[in-house]
């Protein structure tokens, strides 16, 4: 028989309840910003994670169906992967400005999750598919009293 710690039946709570946007912009806001954080955290009394957020502005001529395979397949992969909590899949706004990120219980579990194959091809095969894209690294620390989004260089 397994026995799950309050922590562990916490994250599976978790997973059953995405952060939700708050704006059709979201994409355009600080990660902290653009989601009901503090009520997808209400039922954890205190924890740390590992956010990875990767903003892009797809190209005019970015082929979508190309780069939805690479992220499902990416993402599958991630799911696979110990540590793994959620993966919010951006859609991109009209004019190609887009947010996804993963949510992980720590960095190092992360790096295993962006180590795996799929991850690598669809960097390979993407990126051609973007003007731009940035990487965003964030330390989510959750309190009694708050819950703070610390981003790393």
């Amino acid at each position: 028989m397994i026995d799950f710690s309050p922590a562990q039946v916490q994250l599976s709570t978790m997973l059953s309840l995405p952060p939700d946007a708050l704006s059709d912009d979201y994409m355009l806001l600080p990660i902290e910003q653009g989601f009901n954080w503090t009520e997808y955290f209400a039922n954890t009394e205190s924890g740390q994670w590992y956010l990875v957020a990767f903003r892009s502005k797809h190209a005019a001529d970015a082929d979508e169906a190309l780069l939805t395979r690479l992220d499902d397949a990416a993402s599958a992969a991630a799911r696979e992967t110990p540590g793994f909590i959620f993966y919010f899949i951006g859609t991109p706004k009209p004019t190609g400005e887009c947010l996804s990120f993963c949510l992980w219980d720590s960095q190092f579990n992360a790096r295993a999750g962006s180590a795996r194959s799929e991850h690598r091809t669809a960097i390979e095969q993407g990126m051609s598919a973007f003007e731009y894209y940035t990487l965003e690294r964030h330390i989510i620390r959750k309190t009694p009293d708050q819950l703070t989004f610390t981003r790393l260089a």
